[in-house]
């Protein structure tokens, strides 16, 4: 019995959407699930065209991410998601990419609001917006743990990026994709080429903006890391990180 509320589409990954190592990036992970809901909105006939009329935009505010493995370039690939519960504010959808035979690769769990694109700030979700996902009403969600904070007297690492132009998504800020390309790459080199990500929690607290500078940081330990993105002494995004050490 086909499950109606799973939205799914096919593709093969491509060459551009990879890593020097053949292997679908962090990022566009990311930017795939988003691509699967943006379809699924645009299919029920309310998606981003009709968001943007009203004046609205829709928003991740937190992904917990679970990477199994990475699929690679050419790999026929599946990407599902379904829109679960919603309260007035909030909404959770979450996503899987699967492989050619249905075995799980990359979980993800994430929360998402709508915002006045104009006023920026939280709008309470209509309805009919929400409603035709197969999404259902409650009072209370579960919630995704917030991620692990860096510590005040902690040493970090940390790398300044410049906040450019093709950075700025619809919703008029950074899309969120970028974290993501921020948070690994202050890791370093010489770690990202022993190491694969296993699991993700980023919650974004702030928007970042085009010519902003965003100093990210980061505080390794034993097979895990935890971020903070800054912008002018704000904080915009927080995150834990788990790695697993690639056998040689």
């Amino acid at each position: 019995m086909v499950d109606e509320s799973v939205f799914e589409i096919e593709r093969c990954v491509e060459y551009y959407e990879a890593d020097r190592h053949g292997r679908l990036s962090l990022p566009m992970i990311v930017n795939l699930a988003v691509l699967a809901s943006k379809k699924q909105g645009d299919i029920l006939n309310i998606g981003q065209a009709t968001t943007q009329a009203r004046g609205l935009g829709w928003v991740i505010l937190q992904y917990d991410l679970h990477v199994y493995r990475r699929p690679e370039v050419n790999e026929l690939i599946r990407l599902q998601t379904t829109v679960g519960h919603f309260n007035p504010f909030f909404a959770q959808r979450s996503f899987k990419i699967l492989d050619e035979q249905g075995e799980e690769l990359v979980n993800i769990n994430s929360l998402w609001a709508l915002i006045d694109i104009e006023k920026r700030h939280m709008v309470r979700l209509p309805l009919d917006l929400v409603e035709p996902y197969g999404a259902v009403a409650a009072k209370r969600l579960n919630r995704i743990l917030n991620p692990s904070k860096i510590k005040a007297d902690e040493a970090v690492q940390e790398q300044r990026y410049r906040v450019r132009y093709l950075d700025i998504d619809a919703n008029q800020h950074v899309n969120n994709s970028k974290y993501f390309e921020w948070m690994e790459d202050v890791m370093g080199a010489d770690f990202l080429e022993t190491h694969e990500v296993t699991r993700i929690n980023l919650k974004f607290e702030n928007e970042v903006h085009l010519n902003q500078t965003v100093v990210s940081q980061v505080v390794k330990g034993d097979n895990y890391s935890r971020h903070r993105i800054q912008t002018d002494n704000t904080v915009s995004a927080e995150a834990e990180f788990e790695w697993r050490s690639i056998d040689q």
